[in-house]
C-alpha cells in the first residue's frame, strides 16, 4: 500500500511545480502580449499628438479657438482611432481653446492639474497623466500630453499643451479577450505607483478614486526597483485586494508605465487540485501500479500532442495575418495607383472640356446636339474621376453649403428613373432648413448608390423610403435610405463598407458603392452606419454636421468686359501642352492678351524682365522644383500688387493647408468662360 501512496505523492508534488511553472510562463506571455498592445497604443497616441501639433503650427491661440475645421479634424482623428477618447489643445494659461468634443470650446480651465503644471515648468516630453474619469462612461482612464511646439524648441517659451484622453472601452474590449477566467487582472501602473487603469474594475468601486497608489518600498514596486524592465513577483498579501497573487510585469518601451498581469494563487491551486483529483481517481491498490504508470505516460503524450496542435494553430494564425498584410498592401498600392491615374485624368478632362467649349462657338446649329452629347460624356467622366479619387482618399473635395432637403428634392426625377416599376420610392423630408457643407456631387452619388443598392436588394419589388431630418445628436442631420429587401447577415454588414466587397454577381457590382458612401460621410465630418437583419430589410444612415452658414445666392450671369477698357494681360503658367493650348485659345477669344510659361522657374524669369501683367494663372503641380503655390508666394513677396489664380484638381481647402489663398483657386476641370469670369472677378472689371 505504501508504494502507490508514495508514487501518488511524488506525482502530486511534481504536478504542483509544473502547474506553478505553467502559470508563471503563461503570465509572462500574457504580459508580453499586453505590452505590445499598450506600446502600439502609446506610439499611436504620440503620432496623433505630433499630427495635431503640425496642424496648428504657426497658428495663434485665437485662430485655434475659432477654427471649426480644426475641431472637425480632431473629431475625425477620434473617430478613426478607437483608442483615442478625446483630444484637446490648452493655451499657456491653462484654458482649453479647442477640442474634439464640442465646438466652440467651453474654455474649461485645467491650469491646476499636475500634468499641466509639470509641462509648464519644463518640457516633460510625452507625459502620462491620470487616473481621470472618462466623461462619457465615468470609467478610470488616463491621458497623454506634450508641449505645443514653439520658437526655441524644448528650451523656448511655454506655449500650451496638446493632450489626448485614452478611451477606456478600447482597452476593456481587448482585455476581455485576453482574460479567460476569474482571478485574473490587468493593470497599467505608472512608475510612481499610481494605478492608471485596472480590468476588471474593483467590485463595488468606480472611477479614479477607487484606484489606490502602491507603496514605494515594498511589494510590486520593490520588485520593480530590483528588476526595472520586466519580471515576475509573488506575494502572500497583495496591496489592492489582500490576496495571494502572482504578478508578471513589463515596462512599456521608454514610457514610465508598466503593464501588469495578475493571477490569483488560488486559481493555480484550484487547477492543481482538479488535476490531483483526476490522478486520485486512478489510484488503486498496489496491483494496479503498472496501470497507473501507463496512464501517466499516456497523459504526457496527450499533453505533448496538444502542444503540437497549439503550435500548428499558431503557425496557421501567423500565415493568415501575413496574408491579410499582403492584401492590405495590395489595396494601398491600388489606391495610390487609382488616385494618380484619376488626378492625371483631370488634366485631360480640362483640355477636352475647354476644346469642346471652343468648338461649340464654331459649329452650326445642326451639330450642337452632338456637342451636347460629348459634353454630357465629359461631365460623367468628371463624376467618375471624383469617385476614383474618393476611393483612393485623394478626392478633391469641394464643399459648398447646400440645403439638404432642396438637394434631395432636385434628385427626384433621377431617382424615380433609377428604380423599376415594381419598386415604390417614398419620400419623407422634414420641412425645416438643413444647411450642410458637403461636396454636392459626392452627395448625389452617395444617395444614388444607396437607392440603387436598395433596388437591387428587392428583385421581386418592394418599397424604398428616403428620409432626411434633424439627427439624434445636436447640430446634426440624418439621411436614411430604408428598403424592404432581403436584408444582410452580420458577417456581410461587418464588411459592407470595405472597398471592392460585394455580394452581387460578376459584372453586376464593383464593390465601390458603399465604400464611397462611407468615405463621403467621413470626409464631410460625419459617419455612416448600417442596420439590417435577414428578411427584415436594410437601413443605411448618413449623419452629417449642420453648418451655421447659409447656401449661397445664385451666381449672376457672366457679363462682357466693359467697352473702352484695355484688354487684360494674362500670364498662363502650365506644363501640360494640351491644357496650355486650350487655355490660351479660350482666353484669347475672351478678349485677353496672353503670354505663357511652361513652369514656375520660367515664369519667374519672365516676370524679372516683364512685369506688365494684370494677373497670373498657374497650375499647382509643376516640374523643376517650383510649384504653383511656391510661385504665388514668390510673386506675393516680390510684386504684391500682382494677383495669382491657381488652377488645380485639389480642393481649395487642401491647398489652404499648403499655404494657398482659397479665394484665388479654380478647381479643375473648367471651361474657358468659367476661367474668364474668375479672372475678371479677381481683376475687378
Amino acid at each position: 500500500m505504501a508504494l502507490p501512496l508514495v508514487l501518488f505523492a511524488g506525482i502530486g508534488w511534481r504536478e504542483r511545480g509544473e502547474a506553478q511553472e505553467e502559470a508563471e510562463r503563461s503570465s509572462r506571455k500574457n504580459a508580453l502580449i499586453l505590452h505590445e498592445h499598450v506600446l502600439k497604443v502609446f506610439d499611436t497616441m504620440a503620432q496623433v499628438l505630433d499630427r495635431v501639433d503640425e496642424r496648428v503650427h504657426g497658428r495663434s491661440w485665437r485662430e485655434i479657438g475659432e477654427s471649426e475645421s480644426l475641431h472637425r479634424y480632431l473629431r475625425t482623428l477620434v473617430g478613426e482611432l478607437d483608442q483615442v477618447g478625446a483630444i484637446g489643445l490648452t493655451d499657456s494659461t491653462g484654458t482649453v481653446r479647442n477640442s474634439s468634443r464640442v465646438f466652440p470650446s467651453r474654455n474649461s480651465y485645467i491650469g491646476d492639474r499636475a500634468d499641466f503644471r509639470e509641462q509648464r515648468e519644463s518640457d516633460a516630453g510625452l507625459l502620462i497623466a491620470g487616473p481621470i474619469a472618462d466623461a462619457a462612461t465615468g470609467k478610470a482612464t488616463f491621458g497623454i500630453s506634450r508641449r505645443r511646439s514653439g520658437p526655441g524648441g524644448p528650451d523656448g517659451n511655454f506655449d500650451g499643451i496638446i493632450a489626448a484622453i485614452v478611451n477606456p472601452d478600447y482597452f476593456f474590449s481587448f482585455y476581455q479577450q485576453v482574460i479567460g477566467a476569474e482571478g485574473e487582472s490587468i493593470s497599467l501602473i505608472r512608475d510612481d505607483g499610481v494605478i492608471l487603469m485596472r480590468y476588471p474594475p474593483l467590485e463595488g468601486r468606480q472611477g479614479p478614486a477607487a484606484l489606490p497608489t502602491l507603496p514605494p518600498d515594498r511589494g510590486l514596486r520593490g520588485e520593480i526597483r530590483k528588476q526595472p524592465v520586466e519580471g515576475l513577483f509573488r506575494t502572500d498579501v497583495s496591496h489592492v485586494q489582500g490576496l495571494e497573487r502572482v504578478f508578471a510585469y513589463k515596462r512599456v518601451g521608454d514610457f514610465p508605465v508598466y503593464v501588469v498581469y495578475g493571477l490569483d494563487q488560488s486559481q493555480i491551486t484550484r487547477s492543481w487540485w482538479r488535476n490531483m483529483a483526476l490522478d486520485g481517481a486512478f489510484v488503486a491498490p498496489a496491483t494496479l501500479a503498472l496501470a497507473l504508470i501507463a496512464w501517466l505516460a499516456y497523459s504526457r503524450a496527450a499533453s505533448e500532442n496538444a502542444a503540437v496542435r497549439r503550435w500548428a494553430e499558431e503557425v496557421r494564425n501567423r500565415e493568415r495575418l501575413e496574408e491579410a498584410l499582403r492584401q492590405s498592401q495590395k489595396m494601398e498600392a491600388l489606391g495610390q495607383l487609382t488616385g494618380g491615374v484619376a488626378h492625371d485624368f483631370n488634366n485631360l478632362l480640362t483640355a477636352a472640356m475647354a476644346n469642346m467649349h471652343l468648338l461649340g462657338r464654331h459649329l452650326p446649329p445642326e451639330g450642337q446636339r452632338f456637342l451636347t452629347g460629348a459634353n454630357t460624356a465629359l461631365e460623367r467622366a468628371e463624376k467618375l474621376t471624383r469617385q476614383l479619387l474618393s476611393f483612393s482618399r485623394q478626392d478633391a473635395v469641394n464643399p459648398t453649403v447646400v440645403d439638404l432637403g432642396d438637394s434631395l428634392r432636385r434628385m427626384g426625377d433621377l431617382l424615380e428613373r433609377s428604380v423599376r416599376a415594381d419598386v415604390a420610392l417614398e419620400w419623407d423630408i422634414a420641412p425645416v432648413p438643413m444647411a450642410v457643407a458637403v461636396d454636392s456631387v459626392q452627395l448625389e452619388m452617395a444617395v444614388l448608390n444607396l437607392v440603387l443598392n436598395a433596388r437591387d436588394a428587392m428583385p421581386g419589388g418592394g418599397r424604398i423610403r428616403l428620409a432626411a431630418s434633424p439627427g439624434p445628436e445636436p447640430r446634426s442631420v440624418r439621411i436614411e435610405v430604408a428598403d424592404t429587401g432581403a436584408g444582410m447577415p452580420p458577417e456581410v454588414i461587418a464588411r459592407a463598407f470595405d472597398p471592392f466587397f460585394t455580394t452581387k454577381g460578376v459584372g453586376k457590382g464593383t464593390g465601390l458603392g458603399l465604400s464611397m458612401v462611407y468615405g463621403f460621410a467621413r470626409q464631410s465630418g460625419g459617419n455612416a452606419t448600417i442596420d439590417s437583419r435577414p428578411g427584415e430589410g436594410t437601413r443605411v444612415r448618413i449623419d452629417l454636421p449642420l453648418t451655421e452658414m447659409r447656401p449661397p445666392e445664385p451666381a449672376p450671369a457672366p457679363t462682357a468686359p466693359v467697352a473702352g477698357h484695355r484688354p487684360l494681360r494674362i500670364l498662363v503658367v502650365e506644363d501640360n501642352p494640351l491644357v496650355l493650348m486650350a487655355t490660351v485659345e479660350g482666353l484669347t477669344q475672351e478678349g485677353f492678351t496672353v503670354e505663357t510659361a511652361e513652369d514656375g522657374v520660367a515664369a519667374l524669369e519672365l516676370l524679372e524682365t516683364d512685369r506688365d501683367f494684370d494677373l497670373v494663372v498657374s497650375d499647382v503641380v509643376m516640374p523643376r522644383g517650383v510649384s504653383g503655390i511656391d510661385l504665388a508666394r514668390h510673386i506675393r513677396e516680390r510684386w504684391p500688387q500682382l494677383r495669382v489664380l491657381l488652377a488645380s484638381g485639389y480642393s481649395p481647402e487642401s491647398l489652404a493647408t499648403m499655404g494657398a489663398d482659397t479665394a484665388s483657386v479654380l478647381a479643375k476641370p473648367f471651361t474657358p468662360d468659367q476661367l474668364a469670369v474668375r479672372i475678371r472677378s479677381l481683376a475687378g472689371v
